[in-house]
């Protein structure tokens, strides 16, 4: 992140505009698709952080792009943010926003690394196991990660439970390389 006071800011401020206009859900999804189709069309993130296109004709793309997809309020943010010339941290402003979206609905979220995808059942025990600790809505992530071998990690926040199969060889392998040897037995 770039500038994480400003993007929260203006993430905060669209927040609030979506409050009073009962669009918090709709601002997060309109946010999230403007930003994964930046992310995945490299002309498009060329053409935003170029210099040579006059903010104008910026604001003018991003519309015929977006207008059949985001609501006309997520577009007047997005030319704002040209506007002001800074485009290059709406993806920023768009993960400070999801963080402020979940803290204002009260959810939480779980990230669950495992080394293969989880199924329903899976999911619905974690869910359990998580349940006892956290308050209010659950929103879990599951991540894929082949190096931690098997078991799983669960992060929230600050707080990781690492129950993989890789930390575990790697206690192993510690407790094994010391050396253990006391000369007189």
């Amino acid at each position: 992140m770039k500038d994480t006071l400003l993007t929260r800011r203006y993430a905060k401020a669209f927040l609030d505009f979506a409050i009073k206009n009962n669009m918090t859900e709709e601002g997060l999804s309109d946010l999230e698709t403007v930003c994964d189709t930046i992310n995945e069309s490299h002309e498009l993130r060329g053409l935003l952080s170029g210099p040579f296109v006059s903010d104008k004709k910026k604001s003018d793309i991003l519309v015929r792009i977006f207008k059949d997809n985001v609501s006309a309020k997520t577009l007047n943010f997005i030319s704002m943010m040209i506007e002001k010339n800074r485009s290059e941290i709406i993806g920023d402003i768009y993960e400070q926003y999801r963080d402020l979206y979940n803290e204002y609905n009260n959810i939480e979220v779980v990230t669950i690394t495992t080394a293969v995808e989880i199924d329903e059942a899976t999911r619905q025990k974690f869910l359990t196991f998580v349940k006892d600790i956290i308050k209010g809505h659950i929103q879990i992530v599951n991540k894929i990660d082949e190096k931690i071998i098997g078991g799983f990690i669960i992060r929230r926040g600050d707080y990781e439970y690492d129950a993989s199969i890789r930390t575990k060889l790697k206690r192993l392998s510690k407790i094994f390389t010391e050396n253990l040897y006391v000369k007189g037995y």
